[in-house]
């Protein structure tokens, strides 16, 4: 017969103190091991479907939207996908432009962000040697790895790495410092893809340009689609202007037009079924060559515009930049323009002569003159005696094309082509009140001023930052500390406590 169990002496031993100090022991940490793992299941997937969970430890809040950012987000109504080129692990991980010092998991974090603000906007990653066909289908963008290209159904704009980072170099220090553009570049983006219409600056060819945007106006054109301006060039003798251009550019053209140029260019301005304004915006300098030109000059008279051949030069070193004659700086009128903008700066400008201020429907404005210490450069004996004036460096003519005064037809002469010139460095620096006034005058000439066009860029710098590393590493030190370590203490520590207790 087999012995019946000892139920009594089972009960005295669970009643011992040793074993339930010890149970409880083993209990709770075995409990507070898996509430552990539960926690950091829970950030992790919390913090994946909500990035703003997840703390920016950097100095210049590089992973944080700007309000103006936010606020675009939140206003998308199409279906939007961000589509950043190359691997998803190598662009979280810093190692995409890596030689450059760029810290490119910002792209990522900030893409994150924008998701997280409005599920209208998708977040996808195209790695080349995985997804070839996409990279095919979009050649003309030349996507390559670092590369981010914003799409909805309505259109779509890449981002070159360019367009999203800087480097310049600090020219008294020799220091390379490192820029972000990433917030601002996104947002615009963004807006560009979701508007119904984007005003279309048209470059004119086929006349032996100055200035075209194949060779010598990187700055002034990507000033154009920072702002979100769609950019294109073609052939006046051989094209025909495209119909949704805002304005047109002549960039300086150095032959004259035919009739039947000039004839477009009437149909372009004289377009009573357009629902917009629309600008001829003619571009020269000093020695231009208009005497070779009658056709285009007697174009330009009837609008009231008469470019000279001149240089404008300053009597008053106080209204020059160095001492330079050439370097004038200008004054900028409120005739068009209201705000006030402070040096602004024209080097080796051309006069612009107003034939009249009013003709029928036609008015004309000097927007952009010297101050009454200019003179021009003729001769030798001008420059010695100098008759000094207030001379127009740019100039404006208009005409309604409605009743309401909404639709107009313009035209500008700009006798200071140099501004635009890729040398030139007046447009990319804040220094100067160039861009500002540029980029005002033609939102004003494209009726662009009450919307959200001109999203600013702000460059933020990246090399100031309180912590280095990159954030493949700060996620593996999170991993490492908070799903090993952290629990690894707590079994060791609950072990300890067991083993002691039964020894009591």
């Amino acid at each position: 017969m087999s012995k019946k169990p000892n139920l009594s002496a089972v009960k005295t031993a669970v009643h011992k103190e040793k074993f339930k100090h010890g149970s409880l022991a083993v209990v709770f940490t075995v409990v507070f091991i898996a509430v552990i793992i539960v926690i950091n299941v829970l950030v992790s997937a919390l913090t994946t479907r909500f990035p703003s969970m997840n703390f920016d430890l950097t100095k210049e809040g590089l992973n944080t939207l700007s309000d103006e950012a936010t606020d675009v987000a939140k206003e998308i109504v199409n279906e939007t996908t961000i589509y950043i080129i190359g691997s998803e692990d190598a662009i979280r991980g810093d190692e995409v432009y890596s030689n450059y010092s760029l810290k490119y998991s910002q792209v990522a974090n900030l893409a994150d962000r924008l998701h997280e603000l409005n599920d209208k906007i998708k977040v996808e990653y195209i790695d080349p040697d995985m997804n070839p066909q996409f990279i095919s289908d979009y050649a003309g963008d030349s996507l390559t790895t670092g590369k981010v290209m914003v799409k909805t159904d309505k259109r779509h704009k890449t981002l070159a790495v360019t367009d999203l980072f800087s480097i310049q170099q600090d020219s008294s220090t020799g220091q390379y410092n490192y820029y972000s553009k990433v917030d601002g570049a996104l947002a615009n983006a963004l807006y560009l893809v979701n508007l119904d219409t984007v005003p279309v600056v048209a470059f004119a060819t086929g006349h032996n340009e100055m200035l075209t945007v194949s060779d010598n106006l990187s700055t002034f054109t990507g000033m154009l689609n920072d702002n979100n301006f769609e950019v294109k060039e073609f052939n006046m003798l051989t094209d025909e202007i495209p119909e949704d251009a805002s304005i047109v550019v002549l960039g300086t053209p150095t032959t004259d037009y035919t009739s039947d140029e000039l004839s477009k260019l009437e149909a372009y301005l004289g377009d009573e079924k357009m629902a917009s304004s629309r600008t001829l915006y003619v571009m020269t300098a000093p020695n231009a060559g208009w005497s070779s030109m009658p056709n285009l000059s007697s174009f330009l008279a009837e609008w009231g515009m008469e470019p000279q051949s001149q240089e404008v030069l300053e009597s008053n070193t106080n209204n020059t930049l160095y001492n330079m004659p050439y370097a004038i700086f200008a004054n900028v009128t409120d005739s068009v323009l209201s705000k006030t903008y402070d040096n602004v700066v024209k080097v080796q400008a051309a006069p612009v002569k107003r034939l009249f201020t009013a003709n029928n429907d036609i008015s004309t404005y000097s927007v952009i003159e010297t101050s009454d210490t200019a003179y021009l450069s003729n001769d030798e004996k001008v420059l010695e005696t100098p008759e000094t004036d207030t001379y127009t460096i740019l100039a404006f003519a208009q005409r309604y094309m409605d009743n309401q005064g909404k639709i107009c037809a313009n035209v500008v002469v700009d006798g200071c082509a140099a501004d635009f010139y890729d040398g030139s460095s007046l447009l990319g620096n804040s220094t100067f009140g160039n861009k500002d006034a540029t980029l005002d005058l033609i939102k004003n000439l494209t009726g662009t001023t009450d919307t959200r066009v001109g999203l600013t860029v702000n460059q933020t710098q990246t090399n100031t930052m309180d912590i280095s590393a990159s954030s493949a590493v700060t996620w593996s030190i999170g991993m490492m500390l908070f799903t090993i370590v952290v629990p690894v203490a707590v079994l060791v520590i609950g072990l300890v406590i067991f083993l002691r207790r039964r020894h009591l």
